[in-house]
């Protein structure tokens, strides 16, 4: 079977599909369409993977970056990371041993991980559950129930985000709350003071919300954002905030996996999720934002994390091409 053999629709994987006799290569073509389903900053899905004969290399799209919001690319490495961490998860899921190297080029600094494929191996129930998950996952920015996060998943998520060295605050009181709500919005005033930013902003296609880029701005520009986004955050029962001890490409790699390890385990819980990353997309904002934690390590991602009012249908992020981003070599 070909790459090009496969379809465009990411969303649609049939399980059956899955080339069992094919080799290496197409296995990992097959497997590398769960990894587009992976969470990113700003939906930008800002990478590529390069399917070799028995692994993949994730590559950072640079052109993809938001050069004013990230001018450094430490979303755009977490969010590689994060496919990285998916396609691995999907490798294990299929029952196959994987293994994911970090910065695996040193003179390629945009190689941001390497996942190979090994021997196969026995899955489990919760390798087969996390197909769901990566399948099921979505950003949802509307508001969530009040019910709380019960403290077992709480310890859960900070289990699970631990062995990457990656510590999770979840702030669920009141005055916590609001004290980070009131950074989201303060730094989102700082942001929008910028004319650069705005134009980068307005840039980008429109967002799951059903309003468009240019809308929400819009909304900002008159004073209305940063009180919606104020409302999310203190509103929200659980928020969460993503720490690393250093603030380097290895601290961001191993934020963007922890964070998407920490998604797919919270929606098999039936948990959504919204990113609120403006305070520390500001550097004096996140620098308060470590300060109203308690903590002395750099915040990497803040999000928000709730049971959805009802029975509501997520909408699809659109994918991009498949040919933009599966390169066979």
């Amino acid at each position: 079977m070909s790459v090009m053999a496969l379809s465009d629709d990411a969303w649609t994987i049939d399980p059956i599909a899955f080339p069992g006799s094919g080799t290496a290569r197409e296995k990992l073509a097959f497997l590398a369409r769960y990894a587009v389903l992976a969470p990113s900053g700003h939906v930008t899905q800002p990478w590529r993977f390069v399917v070799a004969d028995n692994h993949v290399d994730v590559v950072a799209d640079l052109s993809r970056a938001l050069r004013v919001v990230d001018p450094h690319y430490r979303d755009v490495t977490m969010s590689c990371a994060s496919a990285a961490e998916t396609l691995l998860e999907a490798v294990r899921a299929y029952g196959y041993q994987g293994v994911l190297t970090p910065l695996p080029e040193s003179h390629a600094p945009t190689v941001i991980a390497r996942v190979a494929i090994g021997a196969e191996a026995r899955r489990t129930m919760l390798d087969r559950d996390m197909l769901t998950a990566i399948l099921r996952r979505r950003t949802e920015p509307r508001r969530y129930a009040q019910t709380q996060v019960p403290t077992a998943l709480q310890t859960l998520m900070r289990e699970t985000a631990r062995p990457y060295g990656v510590g999770l605050h979840l702030v669920s009181d009141v005055t916590t709350k609001d004290k980070i709500a009131r950074l989201v919005v303060e730094a989102d005033q700082i942001q929008f003071a910028d004319p650069a930013f705005r134009a980068e902003f307005a840039s980008l296609n429109s967002g799951t919300s059903g309003l468009s880029r240019m809308a929400a701005a819009l909304f900002r520009v008159f004073d209305l954002g940063g009180n919606m986004e104020r409302s999310a955050a203190k509103d929200a029962p659980l928020l969460g905030v993503f720490t690393t001890k250093g603030d380097g490409h290895a601290d961001w790699v191993a934020s963007g996996r922890a964070f998407a390890a920490v998604l797919h385990g919270v929606t098999m819980h039936g948990l959504a999720n919204a990113v609120l990353n403006q305070p520390i997309e500001v550097e004096a904002t996140r620098r308060v934002l470590g300060s109203v934690l308690g903590s002395s390590e750099t915040p990497q991602l803040l999000s928000r994390f709730g049971y959805l009012k009802g029975s509501v249908t997520l909408p699809r992020t659109d994918q991009r091409p498949r040919k933009e981003v599966l390169i066979a070599v």
